[in-house]
């Protein structure tokens, strides 16, 4: 037994939280599990990796002694931008993943450096990933939080302004216009995320089309599922659509899928691996619209009615979109910064604009946007290197992306090859009943692994990238 404090292990592929005080039940891991009494082979519940890819979250020193605490932290916007007047202060808009990853990197190399999270959102802490397989697991919304805004800017020594929409950059000024006030800036983080793409849906009921994309979205969900089973029609065979799909079987509901391609993931899997997952769902009775999109909802006798381009039409209680993800760069746009499809960045994140810095999912470094936890911390690594005078900039390598599909776990990394285009360059390594592997015999490294294999995927990950 030990009388020291319960600490938190981070999963930097996924973000999942390990806090020994909770522990992991649903993992056979009883609150107050410490680390060092974890089984070697525990996964994590989100992406499957294991107890040796855990790291420490620091125990942060406070920041500046004559900041304000967190009692006031919903101060007034006049009294807050006095507060940030400073050159130094480094300022951070956004809470998600992006935005607390670089508070986190920039306080553990400067216990001195005043900085300041802003965020429209309450900016609870919590790992996006979940979002798409907690019905399965019963949590609810609030069993999503690992720390409020509050609780983990005391974590970290920062400040944190909730509930603060920014209206504009002044870079002339070097000011945040938010809706409570100014805010100079000394250095300036850009983590404004993505939104939802809306489709062009016609109908009555257009407008109660779902779109589940952060916490909020989620509790809305919930509710709306709350009370029994639903039939729930899916916009959207892709990664996030897939997720939602097995997780939404899993907890007991029909879903049906409506999508333009010709089968699920087609920007990620080859062609037979895609199809070994059509399987899997059939037998949990999705109903597969492909070739298809949405052209109308309405409402009828108390629930839903969705109608396909073809004319055919679905009985449904409530339909969600997961139609992909548009990055938001229009703050950037009007400041005067680089924008193409993301906020244009170098590797040190740098925009266009000196000192201001963007990453994640609004964030594009050489032509490519990163929407993957894991580049998106290398990333938050990448800027607080460059404000300390630190020459390590972030490497835009190809992602492991882990598929929370627990019909067929799969794990891939296929860079920017095609994935079904080329089918006879993928050759399969390993095959059975329990999982395949596959790698791709071109260039650039990239495989796809199934079942049994996917949870070798950090393993092979680093073979090929170090």
């Amino acid at each position: 037994m030990t009388d020291a404090p319960y600490r938190k292990w981070v999963c930097d592929a996924c973000g999942y939280i390990y806090d020994e005080a909770k522990g992991d039940p649903d993992g056979g891991l009883p609150p107050g599990t410490r680390y060092e009494d974890m089984p070697d082979d525990w996964q994590c519940p989100l992406c499957g990796l294991r107890k040796a890819d855990l790291r420490p979250l620091p125990d942060a020193p406070a920041a500046v002694s004559d900041l304000p605490g967190p009692a006031e932290s919903a101060g007034s916007g006049k009294h807050r931008s006095r507060r940030f007047r400073s050159a130094e202060h480094l300022i951070i808009v956004g809470a998600g993943v992006a935005g607390w990853s670089v508070a986190e990197a920039a306080r553990r190399r400067d216990p001195s450096l005043p900085i300041l999270l802003v965020t429209a959102c309450e900016g609870a802490v919590y790992a996006k990933p979940s979002l798409s397989t907690a019905l399965a697991h019963g949590r609810a919304p609030a069993e999503l939080v690992d720390a409020s805004a509050e609780e983990r800017a005391a974590e970290l020594g920062i400040e944190v302004l909730t509930r603060t929409r920014v209206l504009k950059l002044d870079p002339a000024k070097r000011r945040l216009i938010t809706a409570r006030g100014g805010i100079a800036y000394g250095r300036l983080v850009l983590a404004l995320g993505a939104r939802q793409r809306r489709l062009d849906i016609d109908g009555d009921a257009a407008d109660a089309v779902l779109r589940v994309n952060d916490l909020r979205s989620y509790r809305d969900l919930r509710q709306r599922l709350d009370g029994g089973h639903r039939h729930i029609t899916l916009l959207g065979a892709g990664l996030i659509g897939c997720e939602l799909a097995d997780d939404l079987t899993a907890a007991g509901h029909r879903v049906s899928i409506v999508d333009p391609g010709q089968r699920p993931l087609a920007a990620l899997l080859p062609a037979d691996v895609a199809e070994r997952l059509r399987e899997r769902f059939d037998t949990k009775g999705v109903d597969w619209r492909l070739g298809q999109t949405l052209a109308r909802v309405d409402h009828a006798d108390g629930a839903l009615r969705a109608t396909l381009a073809d004319g055919t039409t679905i009985a449904t209680d409530l339909v969600l979109s997961a139609a992909g993800l548009l990055p938001i760069t229009e703050p950037a746009a009007r400041a005067g910064i680089a924008v193409q499809r993301g906020i244009v960045a170098d590797r040190r994140l740098r925009t266009s604009l000196p000192d201001v810095y963007a990453l994640g999912d609004c964030a594009e470094v050489e032509g490519r946007c990163f929407s993957y936890i894991e580049p998106i911390r290398r990333q938050a690594e990448a800027i607080a290197a460059d404000i300390a005078g630190e020459d390590a900039p972030f490497l835009p390598l190809p992602p492991l992306v882990r598929i929370k599909t627990p019909s067929l776990p799969i794990s891939v990394c296929n860079g920017q090859i095609a994935a079904g285009a080329d089918a006879a360059h993928w050759q399969r390594v390993s095959d059975g009943a329990d999982g395949t592997r596959l790698e791709h015999t071109g260039t650039e490294p990239a495989f796809v692994l199934t079942g049994s294999y996917a949870q070798l995927g950090t393993e092979l990950y680093r073979t090929h990238f170090g």
